[in-house]
């Protein structure tokens, strides 16, 4: 049986963390915390609207969001909430929760502010074709649906982790870079996976595989606050089959400065995620 000093003061101990919590949303900077997200997307010349507002529990939470450039629209999300993990947070650990509906699909993402975990993040049946982003920034028509799993830990030299992506029946037409223009493709099986290694990201290799085609995109990911604006280092490598190939030969045709061997085409994108370009 629990001697009566130990529960009081158990109970003491909660009541005086409920009045914390309480107090610390009550006293929740919330415009002030508006100005420092728009600051800092406005340096990589993004925005997002509407204004963060308070939730029941202690957090914030976007309604109706639209996450977008100097371009145009590029993610809009129907609930955007962040919050912090209070049963983490009474272990001594600060991480922040937050969840993203977008139309259909949902992700789900934890930052470790302290310790060793530095993200979780896990990405379920989001749809290519309801994010503006494609069309936006690429002038394209993108579908299929994204799933994705990852995690990063926090080194001496900076994160560690990795990132797993599958998009199914992916199919997309019209995407130009710069001068060049790619091929049209559809009902393709892609997969591929993000190393993360003291700080830096790879895309080791992300293929594109359908009737007629394979491709393979690999090099170099931006990562950390400035992603939008750093720059691109990633190789496209593309295999059409003969009949692929005399499908879509104009494409081909412009391509054909970068075709390394018969059949075998490696393109070089530069640029920025906002801005990709073939040059």
């Amino acid at each position: 049986m629990a001697r009566p000093g130990l529960v009081r003061g158990a109970v003491l101990v909660f009541a005086w963390l409920s009045l914390f919590i309480v107090c610390i949303y009550l006293l929740f900077p919330t415009g002030r915390i508006n100005s420092a997200i728009d600051q800092a997307l406005s340096t990589q010349g993004l925005s997002l609207a509407p204004a963060a507002h308070k939730t029941l529990l202690p957090g914030l939470a976007w309604d109706n969001a639209l996450l977008s450039s100097d371009q145009g629209p590029l993610i809009r999300l129907e609930r955007l909430q962040v919050y912090p993990r209070w049963l983490q947070l009474l272990s001594g650990r600060l991480i922040l929760g937050s969840r993203a509906s977008l139309g259909t699909g949902q992700v789900d993402f934890e930052y470790g502010i302290t310790g060793s975990q530095a993200f979780l993040l896990k990405a379920d049946r989001v749809m290519l074709d309801e994010m503006p982003f494609f069309k936006t920034v690429l002038g394209a028509k993108v579908g299929g649906s994204l799933q994705s799993e990852g995690f990063a830990t926090h080194g001496a030299k900076g994160l560690n982790g990795e990132l797993k992506l599958e998009i199914s029946r992916l199919e997309f037409s019209g995407i130009r870079m710069g001068a060049f223009a790619l091929p049209d493709a559809v009902n393709l099986n892609s997969r591929g996976m993000v190393r993360i290694t003291d700080g830096k990201a790879r895309l080791e290799s992300f293929t594109l595989q359908g009737e007629g085609l394979y491709m393979r995109l690999s090099g170099d990911l931006p990562l950390g606050l400035n992603a939008a604006s750093a720059p691109l280092n990633l190789v496209l490598e593309i295999m059409p089959k003969p009949e692929f190939l005399e499908k879509q030969k104009l494409v081909f045709l412009l391509l054909a400065k970068f075709m390394t061997s018969p059949g075998v085409y490696r393109v070089p994108i530069t640029g920025t995620i906002l801005k990709p370009q073939i040059l």
